[in-house]
């Protein structure tokens, strides 16, 4: 009775392989009608029954920040290069020189997700005797993308740390920067490894939820940590465009020194199967259940959560807890050094 089992599962597994596009589309009507928005969807198309047969779920997967601007920078350390990536799909990349930690009264320029909060055209440094820094945009504490009088520095630009900390650029590239990026606009700096990047929300997107910014730490901290722990499969992620203004100025960790999980977990998967015995006897549906190992484990870990956070104070511990691990940056508040005059 149960011989053709086996052609059943070749069957499904054959549709699976076709299944994408239609499973894709079903998840965008669906989704559509969700506060938040599923961009990750249109780029990486999958089944549940693919997943459960092949278990392709080891995607070195990184967490996506949404912005609704039209720009976001990426200032790569390691390249001593600064990238603009722009809502058309365009990428413009722009040598600098960041800051080199062996000079005198020198900050060493940190990884970090910022935002630019505060432009000036003309700054007047008050740390090196009243220098000119011309397009000056900060987005780490008093650290900024800005150009100096002059072009003796454009030797070092795109070759090697040369600043006392702030990221010096040419004069027509940084006001090119200085006009395309306002205040808001999202600063990913690291040196070749980062957990987090940054991605562009819908034009047309529209977020009706509101979050205070503990709200908005907690869920930033949650994506990131299910992320390193595998679950991000199996656990269900708010998508939202982040406000530039939760940010603080010592930045969002990025995840520079940890290391992603080499296999996501397996979500659970089931299939209900209906045989009819005999036509002539009472139809009595045999179900089969197919599930994913890891499954039984994250009942588990589900309960423990719940036993962990029986109280609304141990609920408070373990929130902090996990914004202080996956949230703030622990580069420490950079030194002020006055005029040295």
């Amino acid at each position: 009775m149960f011989s053709f089992l086996p052609a059943i599962f070749i069957i499904f597994f054959i549709i699976s392989l076709f299944e994408d596009g239609l499973y894709s589309e079903i998840k965008k009507i669906n989704y559509r009608k969700d506060k938040g928005f599923r961009e990750y969807i249109s780029n990486r198309n999958f089944t549940k029954s693919f997943l459960l047969l092949t278990g392709k779920t080891g995607d070195k997967i990184k967490d996506t920040i949404y912005t609704d601007k039209d720009n976001w920078l990426e200032l790569r350390i390691d390249q001593q290069m600064l990238y603009m990536h722009s809502r058309n799909d365009r990428t413009r990349k722009f040598p600098v020189s960041t800051g080199n930690k062996h000079l005198s009264k020198s900050v060493e320029s940190k990884p970090g997700l910022f935002a630019i909060f505060y432009k000036n055209r003309h700054h007047i440094s008050t740390q090196f005797n009243a220098a000119d820094m011309y397009y000056f945009m900060a987005f780490n504490m008093g650290i900024g993308f800005h150009s100096l009088n002059g072009t003796g520095y454009y030797g070092s630009l795109g070759v090697a740390p040369s600043s006392h900390g702030c990221i010096r650029m040419r004069h027509e590239d940084v006001e090119k920067v200085f006009n395309d990026c306002p205040e808001g606009t999202l600063v990913l700096a690291h040196n070749g490894h980062t957990l987090r990047t940054v991605s562009f929300a819908p034009e047309s997107f529209e977020d009706t939820a509101r979050y205070d910014k503990e709200e908005y730490k907690q869920m930033i901290a949650e994506n990131l940590q299910n992320i390193l722990e595998g679950k991000y499969y199996i656990t269900e992620r708010k998508f939202f465009v982040i406000d530039p203004k939760i940010i603080p100025k010592s930045g969002i960790y990025i995840g520079y020194d940890r290391k992603l999980p080499e296999r996501q977990k397996k979500p659970y998967v089931y299939y209900r199967f209906l045989l009819e015995s005999d036509i002539l006897t009472e139809r009595n549906p045999i179900n089969i259940s197919v599930q994913s190992e890891s499954e039984q484990n994250q009942e588990n870990e589900d309960i423990t959560l719940s036993d962990d956070q029986k109280s609304n104070e141990d609920a408070n511990t373990y929130r902090k807890e996990i914004i202080k691990k996956y949230y703030d940056n622990p580069i420490g508040i950079l030194p002020y050094y006055g005029p040295g005059r």
